[in-house]
């Protein structure tokens, strides 16, 4: 599965997924369009979970 062994930097021009790649992705190899918010919900559907940076205190 794509999302799971991430993306080719030569190919894809992104170092990591991020859910507007995923649907740039899926419109350029399969011609669907759909919206950030549906791709985020069948992520979560297949058990995948957004992942943040640590937050890192101000001083």
């Amino acid at each position: 599965m794509t999302v799971e062994s991430g993306p080719i930097p030569a190919i894809h021009g992104v170092v990591r997924w991020r859910i507007a790649d995923l649907c740039h992705w899926l419109f350029d190899e399969f011609g669907l369009s759909i919206s950030e918010q549906i791709m985020s919900r069948e992520l979560r559907a297949m058990n995948y979970r957004k992942l943040s940076a640590r937050p890192r205190h101000h001083a």
